[in-house]
């Protein structure tokens, strides 16, 4: 068996394997693989044969609003009468060789079983509410006034509003045109724009009707930069109560809707959605910003099998905003975690204090527990992009 970056050659095998594995059409997989894309693509070969492959997408995404390069990972598949022989381990092995070889500091991927990924160093990164809500159910809101549709066509003057919110998560992904295009396109059927526009444009709704048992809006994405904008577009759907019974969408955690509606009442589940990874963390650490009333210096070990720049006991300093790092082997560590349970700390996922509750990290001296907390508070995590 050899791992190898794809190349054109490989094509058809990587549509049948993906379109076996996924269970879509082959003419469909066809339009997701290209010269330039399978590039991206590693795969496992055996007898001159592709039987597994993965796809490591480079991207730029938002962690504490800092942009990163980030690897998204996507397409791991292998078929079905050549599994169960760790072809998958040794591919994420080297996709997270290459991600560093790349510079990228994370990595995140939406995973088929979380627990197989925590095994690769990816820990779970973010959740979302969805919302099902009777549109007879939600006010007529005066800020309705203020909402309008535009063409899709007419997509570009919602950019700036995405690009300003998605900088408060996260996870969050920095959309190429590329990106946008399928997004806004990847169905034009009972598919809808608007904006809510005041002085600005201060949000936007892409949405499709479903006509199932019952007629219901499902929200791709509703993005609003204050709560005049979300009551807008929230009286919107109620508009439609006439022919529309139902509507859904996914927010944040953080989403504020239930202040937002006299009657709150309405299902809501809590849903886990990507997994992330640190894979560089000296790019990572000294790339965020901190706190300027932060003078500390601490002592952690990290456990890292499958990089081992990452792996070991690391001194972090930080001064001025600024943290420096630098391995130190013979110093004792203050603090111990493994590389999944630090990622979730960057990330904002979960406070160190929380970690150490539930036993996933090792202190050695309280007062860094603290220390640690300060540096790394929580943070809001999401993201709008699947891949």
């Amino acid at each position: 068996m050899e791992i190898i970056r794809l190349n054109p050659s490989y094509m058809d095998e990587l549509i049948e394997l993906w379109s076996q594995s996924f269970a879509f059409p082959y003419e469909q997989v066809s339009t997701w693989v290209n010269e330039k894309s399978i590039r991206n693509c590693i795969g496992a070969i055996e007898n001159n044969r592709l039987v597994s492959a993965l796809n490591i997408i480079p991207m730029e995404g938002y962690v504490r609003g800092e942009l990163f390069s980030f690897s998204g990972i996507g397409g791991v598949a292998t078929f079905p009468e050549k599994r169960g022989k760790n072809y998958v381990h040794y591919l994420l092995k080297e996709s997270i060789r290459i991600s560093k070889e790349s510079g990228s500091a994370f990595s995140s991927l939406y995973p088929f079983s979380f627990e197989f990924y925590r095994n690769f160093g990816w820990e779970l990164g973010g959740f979302q509410k969805r919302y099902k809500i009777k549109t007879y159910s939600i006010p007529k809101f005066s800020e309705m006034e203020k909402v309008k549709r535009i063409p899709l066509e007419d997509w570009k003057i919602i950019k700036p509003v995405y690009d300003k919110h998605s900088k408060n998560f996260s996870g969050t992904i920095k959309r190429t045109e590329e990106r946008w295009e399928s997004i806004i396109f990847r169905t034009r059927t009972l598919t809808y724009l608007y904006i809510y526009e005041d002085k600005d444009i201060e949000g936007y709704l892409l949405y499709s009707v479903e006509k199932t048992n019952i007629n219901k809006v499902v929200v791709r994405e509703m993005i609003c930069l204050n709560n005049s904008a979300y009551r807008g577009f929230l009286s919107l759907f109620s508009r439609q109560a006439m022919t529309i019974e139902e509507v859904e969408w996914t927010v944040p955690l953080n989403d504020l809707l239930p202040f937002i509606l006299p009657n709150p009442r309405g299902e809501c589940l809590v849903e886990p959605t990507f997994m992330i990874r640190v894979i560089d963390v000296e790019k990572a650490l000294s790339s965020l910003k901190y706190d300027e009333n932060i003078k500390d210096k601490i002592v952690i070990k990290i456990k890292d099998e499958h990089a081992n720049w990452n792996h070991g006991i690391w001194e972090i300093e930080i001064e001025n905003g600024k943290v420096k790092l630098e391995k130190k082997e013979n110093l004792e560590p203050e603090i111990e975690l493994n590389i999944n349970i630090l990622s979730q700390i960057i990330a904002g996922t979960i406070s160190s204090q929380k970690a150490y509750e539930l036993g996933y990290i090792e202190v050695n001296n309280f007062n860094s527990l603290h220390k640690f907390n300060n540096l790394f508070p929580e943070y809001p995590t999401f993201c709008w992009d699947y891949f």
